[in-house]
């Protein structure tokens, strides 16, 4: 095995973790605060994907952004709402906690392996989450597919870790808790495990990841 790759957002970051500064910020309840960040969420994915199918690339603080807006728009905040909470929901999002199981599964790997980030967020953004957390020198790399102005599930975003190895894809493990990402490895040659922490359904359009995990410690025992 040349290396472990991981994704971050909902891998390493915990994205729930948006609800409370949500609610407190426009005052909605939890339960709305949770379609809020839902919708921010996949509104995120589909500018990403959409800017990369028109040819009209905008990096992922951007897509970030413009899908918060529409979420809180969406959720019935009138304009000048939306201009006083984007700034602090931004700052929520470029800080992130991590998961309880990331700092021990990280320490306990890269003892005994290359670690690699690969993720759709800005270069910038990753060194703000890693540095603010205290995991950025727990990486050998952290690649981000900014550069190359596409996001995964492209193949041209897991080449990125080939390029930056030499190695084979049947050498790379990937990690992701997305199961979008996961399959997207899968099919690009990686040996991929689902990380799935709530249980979810798992995606119906193949391929099927090697193997599904409840948290990351399970990782440190498959290995």
């Amino acid at each position: 095995m040349a290396a472990i790759v991981f994704d971050s957002y909902g891998t390493l970051f915990d994205i729930d973790a948006l609800v409370p500064p949500i609610a407190e910020c426009t005052g909605v309840a939890t339960h709305e605060a949770k379609r809020i960040a839902l919708s921010w969420r996949r509104q995120q994915l589909d500018y990403a994907w959409n800017s990369v199918l028109m040819n009209r690339f905008m990096d992922f603080d951007k897509v970030t952004e413009a899908a918060l807006r529409f979420a809180l728009c969406d959720a019935g905040l009138d304009e000048d709402q939306v201009q006083t909470v984007v700034p602090t929901l931004v700052q929520a999002h470029q800080t992130l906690p991590l998961f309880d199981d990331v700092r021990p599964t990280l320490a306990t790997l890269s003892a005994q392996h290359k670690l690699l980030m690969l993720s759709n967020g800005t270069f910038r953004s990753l060194q703000t989450l890693t540095n603010t957390q205290g995991i950025l020198f727990d990486f050998d790399y952290i690649l981000s597919t900014e550069p190359i102005r596409t996001y995964k599930p492209a193949r041209a975003a897991y080449q990125l870790v080939l390029d930056t190895l030499a190695c084979e894809k049947s050498e790379v493990v990937y990690v992701s808790g997305n199961h979008w990402d996961v399959t997207g490895a899968k099919a690009f040659g990686f040996k991929a495990y689902w990380l799935n922490r709530t249980g979810r359904a798992a995606d119906v359009i193949p391929p099927t990841p090697d193997g599904q995990i409840t948290s990351l410690h399970a990782l440190v025992e498959l290995l």
